[in-house]
């Protein structure tokens, strides 16, 4: 067992939902970066509620969870990478006998960026790729299916620190989550958490 801590960008009214036990809703969108999942950043309450600033500019909220990885196809690591790389020559190959095009990862319009490419339509299809091999393959086997509980890459992001630097300044962890009961609580963040590193005290002025 693997306990890491994630936080959840969302709005306010969303955050007082799932701190009154509501699950989190699962992202399956066509440029989802680690596949379908509930989405954290790993370790990083700063990152998750400059999303929120970002994408909930209203009530911008985030919630913490306690994260058990379980069974995790985890980019961080080469046997994760190298999973991932069989993936893609596996759906390469598909894609080619269907005479069809492969997607591709693209940058979003006016992103100050475009070399983060923000959007990943080519990586969601690779990864959701693996898991259905993964699955059909252990159908032939006659053998239990084990899915992937969850998903965890290393993102460098942004523009880099310094000049020449090998540092970006949005590099992050991402964790989605596609077994919900692997998120094994959730919280908010502690009034001293918050005052540490400039997150407003209300964002939780909902009672919760």
């Amino acid at each position: 067992m693997a306990i890491v801590l994630g936080y959840h960008g969302c709005d306010q009214a969303t955050a007082q939902k799932l701190l009154s036990g509501s699950s989190f809703v699962e992202s399956n969108q066509p440029w989802d970066w680690l596949g379908s999942g509930a989405y954290f950043w790993e370790w990083d309450a700063v990152r998750a509620y400059t999303w929120a600033l970002e994408r909930r500019s209203n009530a911008p909220c985030i919630v913490g969870a306690a994260i058990d990885l379980g069974h995790c196809l985890d980019l961080t690591t080469q046997s994760g990478i190298l999973a991932v790389a069989a993936a893609y020559r596996s759906y390469k190959e598909l894609q080619e006998q269907a005479g069809k095009a492969l997607p591709q990862n693209r940058p979003k319009r006016n992103d100050q960026n475009p070399k983060d490419r923000a959007l990943r339509f080519l990586d969601k299809a690779v990864i959701e790729h693996l898991h259905q091999s993964f699955k059909e393959a252990s159908l032939q086997r006659g053998t239990p299916y084990q899915e992937f509980q969850t998903v965890r890459a290393l993102f460098p992001e942004g523009e880099e620190l310094y000049e020449n630097a090998g540092f970006l300044s949005r590099t992050h962890v991402q964790i989605a989550v596609r077994v919900p009961a692997q998120i094994r609580g959730v919280f908010r963040i502690p009034v001293d958490e918050c005052k540490k590193v400039d997150i407003p005290i209300e964002i939780y002025d909902f009672g919760c």
